[in-house]
């Protein structure tokens, strides 16, 4: 299990993949531990938040990669890591994902003599929802990503106060050398590779030495925990290769306390002090925090209401730590138990609302419809002797356009205002019986009389 203040950077471990072309053992993955690797590359310059979300999203799933497929970050936890203020701008961490999801990731392998070439994204899923961050790993890369024997230490208080891109780009590339002191000769066009510098103008040296090789240096030299020197080698006057020269940065003490302070949001959590209170270690706490704040949640909750109850033998911290790394089911706190209860009485009066519409609509159609049937079998002397019945209520003065012969209004207003009253005159009462086998007529299953009919 990594420390905590140290993560594994995911562009760390592709640089060193494509550019070492050695036989990699794989952690016990599956059957190509002794496969050679080819070429593996990133297509895509990734901005400097861009590599930093690279970083921590890994660091959070590194333990779990190769049994767990999709994981989960608290977008305050994730903000927090980045060093990054604008935790409410959930449509700027939109499209850094929707880039990790972009990107492609290439492999070229020798596989029994033959070349297999595979592509994949950085990241195959991305999701942002009720202040959770949640992610995939394809399986494939996720075996890769666990290897230990590649991947390099990247500190994450370190990595939140790099300001360029270039910089952190070249710190994640020169740690991993840190103890043997020299990062070895690289070619020019392979150096802009790794560092992503594939803008025309850094083809002329004194531009690339300028921008993507002083300025990105006195940064980290200013700000992180190693000490780095360039060597330039010639062929005449023309530059062709460069390497880094590595070593412990004399200020490495004065920065710890910045460092030591990453996970300032975790540490005012609730459920950070609640595993303090209980005696669980800090880097505990927080580690089980990153993992899975939920179930930390939960575990607590049981606990406690177990010690409420004198259910509890020995320390609630020993406890804590055997439900919690055993991955055993935890049943639900009281607080749980009362909130899903209300969340489900308030549903059901939800859905009795909705089932209570439903049946007004209903009654009111098949009203409609029977009304409509009696309406159109009326005979003449029938439909003769509603109007007359009409024209006593309503009076000669809203009647003039009547004609006798064919019961009929010939002024549209008239008709309208005689057909709203004849309607309402032929309405029928709703008997439960004839309304039961209307609905199973019309194909209604299960709708019954919930509004309790009554007698129109």
């Amino acid at each position: 299990m990594l420390n905590l203040i140290d993560m594994l950077s995911l562009l760390n471990i592709i640089a060193f993949l494509n550019h070492s072309k050695a036989s990699i053992p794989m952690a016990s993955v599956n059957v190509q531990v002794k496969k050679h690797v080819a070429a593996i590359h990133t297509s895509g310059v990734l901005s400097l938040l861009e590599r930093k979300m690279v970083n921590v999203l890994l660091l959070n799933a590194y333990d779990a990669l190769l049994t767990r497929r999709t994981h989960k970050l608290p977008i305050k936890h994730l903000c927090a890591m980045l060093g990054w203020d604008e935790s409410n701008n959930t449509e700027r961490l939109q499209d850094v994902l929707r880039k990790l999801a972009s990107t492609p990731v290439e492999f070229n392998m020798m596989e029994d003599g033959k070349e297999v070439w595979r592509v994949m994204s950085m990241l195959s899923y991305g999701e942002i929802k009720e202040g959770l961050c949640t992610y995939r790993y394809d399986e494939y890369l996720a075996e890769r990503l666990y290897d230990p024997e590649i991947y390099a230490t990247i500190n994450i208080g370190i990595q939140r106060r790099f300001e360029g891109s270039y910089a952190l780009t070249l710190y994640e590339n020169c740690v991993r050398y840190k103890s043997v002191g020299s990062t070895g000769w690289w070619e020019l066009e392979r150096f802009k590779k790794i560092i992503g510098a594939t803008a025309l103008m850094y083809d002329e040296f004194k531009y690339l030495k300028r921008n993507v090789i002083v300025k990105p240096i006195d940064e980290i030299n200013r700000i992180s925990d190693i000490h780095i020197e360039p060597e330039f080698q010639k062929q005449g006057r023309k530059v062709t290769a460069v390497r880094f020269l590595i070593t412990e940065n004399p200020q490495h003490t004065l920065l710890k306390p910045v460092i030591q302070d990453d996970h300032a949001a975790i540490r005012e959590s609730e459920i950070f002090k609640r595993l303090l209170e209980h005696g669980i270690g800090e880097r505990l706490a927080i580690l089980w925090v990153l993992q899975d704040q939920d179930r930390a949640q939960k575990v607590v909750e049981y606990v406690e209401a177990k010690a409420l109850k004198k259910q509890v033998k020995g320390s609630t911290a020993g406890y804590i730590r055997t439900l919690y790394e055993s991955d055993a089911v935890v049943g639900k706190s009281i607080f749980e138990t009362k909130k899903e209860q209300e969340t489900k009485i308030k549903k059901t009066e939800e859905q009795q609302k909705v089932n209570k519409k439903r049946q007004t609509e209903l009654e009111s159609e098949f009203i409609r419809e029977r009304t409509n049937q009696a309406v159109n079998s009326l005979t003449l002397e029938e439909k003769r002797s509603y109007a007359e019945l009409y024209i006593k209520e309503a009076g000669a003065e809203q009647s003039k356009s009547y004609q006798t012969k064919n019961a009929e209004f010939k002024d549209s207003l008239e008709r309208i205002q005689f057909s709203g009253w004849l309607r309402k005159h032929l309405a029928p009462k709703i008997k439960p019986s004839e309304y039961k086998a209307w609905l199973a007529e019309k194909g209604h299953v299960g709708i019954d009389s919930v509004s309790k009919i009554s007698p129109k």
